[in-house]
């Protein structure tokens, strides 16, 4: 998905970079919200886990919640954090906000569009299904994203480690995995943390 102007040059198409940011932003703060959305509703309910099922259920739920972050970020701004961030938004071909079910359209077909990249069409799979555009717009006000994915990541690690504790675990194979990848998640939040603590007063002593 090389952007190069020249199918649709009425529009000011965000570049890949722009667009690249976009998805990994939403995509991480998405899934952030998929996963804590699963782990909260087994704690609540877990009389759901029965037997293999558990793994389709969760997946459904994760898949469910990454729709709504998108369709209704779309529906009220034209716009996700990621496209705060970018100061990108969503229009139509007329390069005004696109219809409720264009977005609707767009937010079911994201989840096919794994093969935008290798396109040649200037816009993502799901730009092309829903006929619409992300185009970048340097008037939008610019909002970082970066301190909710923080927030959310650390929350969902203290839900996982909730998780941990309470739930009677048999310490299967999966379970001796999910204690490490808590490990592993834990010292990194922590030693990300150190080091924007240390940004700040590097910042402080030279102000």
């Amino acid at each position: 998905m090389k952007i190069t102007h020249q199918k649709y040059p009425n529009h000011n198409l965000a570049n890949e970079t722009e667009r690249g940011e976009n998805l990994g932003i939403d995509f991480i703060l998405s899934s952030i919200l998929g996963l804590l959305v699963v782990a909260i509703t087994y704690l609540i309910y877990p009389s759901i886990i029965l037997g293999f099922s558990i793994y389709l259920k969760a997946f459904a739920i994760y898949l469910g919640v990454r729709f709504v972050y998108y369709f209704c970020f779309e529906v009220m701004y034209s716009r996700t954090p990621g496209k705060f961030q970018t100061q990108t938004k969503v229009v139509n071909k007329d390069g005004k906000k696109p219809s409720i079910f264009q977005l609707l359209i767009r937010s079911i077909s994201r989840f096919i569009s794994i093969f935008s990249g290798i396109s040649d069409d200037e816009r993502a799979i799901h730009d092309t299904i829903s006929n619409t555009f992300v185009v970048q717009d340097s008037t939008l006000k610019r909002i970082e994203s970066r301190q909710p994915m923080i927030l959310l990541f650390n929350l969902l690690l203290v839900v996982c480690w909730i998780y941990y504790f309470t739930v009677n675990l048999d310490k299967s194979s999966s379970e001796t995995a999910l204690l490490l990848a808590l490990i592993l998640a834990t010292v990194y939040a922590v030693l990300v943390g150190f080091r924007r603590i240390g940004k700040k007063k590097a910042l402080k002593k030279y102000r």
